[in-house]
């Protein structure tokens, strides 16, 4: 048996019903923010979004709000799978990451982060940006932060 593990979504896997799909144990914590990162568009998802997805850049005055999930071990794989760390050349690759909780716990976990990532950018489709936004509002991400996402 793998242990369980903790995971920062801060994309369409804000959302709980999408990282369901892949990740059926996932339970959602609690919200989280990521300091000294910001929220880019940096890959491009031609066959499920059609648009820009989710990345972290490092940022020396920005923070990426998200969602702390505890996951059991079996799923970790399909999450890897889902995030593209296995494809050719690889999507994303894993990266652990210290997130803050309300709380003021400083919490260790994986995310995942763009292997070769466009700076210029991509705009996320419109059903990603809404998938976003459903989970943001649904786990309760701070009204600024869910205003920065509607304004993307």
């Amino acid at each position: 048996m793998r242990s369980p593990f903790f995971y920062f979504g801060f994309g369409s896997n804000l959302n709980k019903s999408r990282l369901h799909i892949h990740c059926p144990s996932a339970q959602f914590l609690t919200i989280a923010e990521l300091p000294h990162f910001r929220l880019a568009f940096t890959i491009r998802s031609e066959n499920t979004w059609q648009g820009g997805v989710g990345d972290i850049q490092s940022s020396s005055d920005e923070s990426v709000w998200g969602a702390l999930w505890l996951i059991d071990g079996e799923d970790s794989e399909e999450l890897d799978k889902q995030e593209g760390v296995f494809r050719t050349p690889p999507a994303y690759q894993r990266k652990n990451v210290q997130v803050r909780t309300p709380a003021d716990d400083l919490i260790t976990c994986r995310t995942y982060q763009v292997v070769s990532p466009n700076l210029a950018g991509y705009s996320p489709s419109l059903a990603y940006k809404e998938t976003m936004l459903k989970g943001a509002k649904e786990i309760g991400l701070p009204n600024f932060y869910i205003d920065f996402l509607e304004n993307i």
